[in-house]
């Protein structure tokens, strides 16, 4: 056997040798760490896992070994793993357990984690939920049937506004409109937010009260325009400024001081969140209307912008909150929540 032949047979075994070691080290890891099912509702399985680092969700500053210390000084539980994404690519980051990783977006992946991610909000921040309605038979297609961008919903028993094809959008909002209200037997509260946020001013205007003879209920409006324009005239915003948000009305309708959540509106995007239930209260007593709403805004430094005028506005922070706390609101990162009843502009 030449020199040659031996040479071979040593590179071939020792080969072998790699891959075991290789593939038994594989194995060592997975057994070690399992995969994580990122699911709804399971942050607490979360906190038995190893000590993986949480990464920036409301700022997009996903990278190896960050925390986000900058989200109003809070700093997120380490349970998920980092995720690196490049800048050069819109393809999503692997995320253990999570099948169908090849064709999901970056922005889906967003949504996938936000839920998690979002945790150590809804730790801080609880959102009333109605009685679920059970709507009588019926053979009107709700999805097709509305007036002038108004829907009835037969799960939640209210009616809204369909903000994606409203007409209302070609007209903006301003102070004019307030108080040109009562002319159409509108009666409610009001508080406009002003800050300037990306080269923008905005607006993030809420309402309760009296909405003709037969209905009461709330809303929430988002708007912006130039900065430095004049007068009280905001734009409605763009389908690249509609804002994450939920809703929940609540009403001590028999005047005994017990606030009932009447109906809630699901998160999603919107421009313009509503909500209306048949009622009446004669224009007199809009305090008996309360408003709880969660706003994700685009990143913390929005929010910051936001909440800084909204605490000019007479709403106080606080750590935590519930549907009791008054005219308060919360904060954690890009995501805002708050009460709202007895403040009016």
């Amino acid at each position: 056997m030449n020199n040659k032949t031996v040479a071979i047979i040593v590179s071939a075994v020792a080969a072998c040798i790699v891959c075991i070691v290789a593939v038994l080290t594989v194995k060592m890891n997975a057994d070690d760490s399992p995969a994580i099912d990122i699911q709804p509702g399971t942050y607490e399985e979360y906190q038995s896992m190893p000590d993986y680092t949480f990464p920036v969700y409301n700022d997009f500053t996903f990278g190896e070994n960050e925390t986000s210390e900058t989200a109003t000084g809070i700093v997120q539980p380490s349970v998920i793993p980092s995720v690196s994404v490049s800048a050069e690519t819109s393809a999503a980051p692997d995320l253990p357990g999570v099948t169908g990783q090849e064709t999901t977006t970056l922005a889906e992946t967003v949504t996938q984690l936000a839920t998690v991610i979002n945790q150590e909000f809804s730790q801080i921040f609880k959102m009333p939920k109605a009685p679920k309605y059970i709507p009588p038979d019926s053979d009107i297609d709700f999805d097709t049937a509305s007036i002038a961008s108004y829907k009835y919903d037969p799960d939640g028993n209210y009616y809204y506004t369909d903000d994606k094809n409203a007409w209302q959008s070609n007209f903006g909002f301003n102070e004019g409109y307030d108080s040109m209200a009562p002319v159409t037997m509108m009666f409610y509260d009001t508080v406009r937010t002003k800050f300037v946020y990306d080269n923008k001013e905005w607006l993030i205007q809420i309402w309760k009260g009296q909405y003709g003879y037969a209905f009461v209920g709330g809303e929430v409006g988002v708007y912006t325009r130039k900065v430095g324009s004049g007068g009280t005239h905001f734009n409605c915003a763009k389908k690249e400024d509609w804002l994450k948000m939920e809703m929940c009305f609540m009403w001590d309708e028999y005047q005994t001081g017990e606030y009932k959540p009447v109906f809630n509106r699901p998160y999603a995007d919107y421009w313009w969140c509503t909500g209306f239930v048949v009622g009446f209260d004669g224009g007199e007593n809009r305090k008996q209307f309360r408003l709880v709403t969660h706003i994700t805004f685009k990143d913390t430094e929005m929010a910051n912008a936001f909440c800084e005028a909204f605490e000019a506005n007479g709403f106080t922070r606080v750590s935590s909150l519930d549907s009791n706390d008054l005219d308060c609101f919360v904060q954690s990162g890009a995501d805002v929540g708050f009460v709202w009843q007895n403040i009016d502009q």
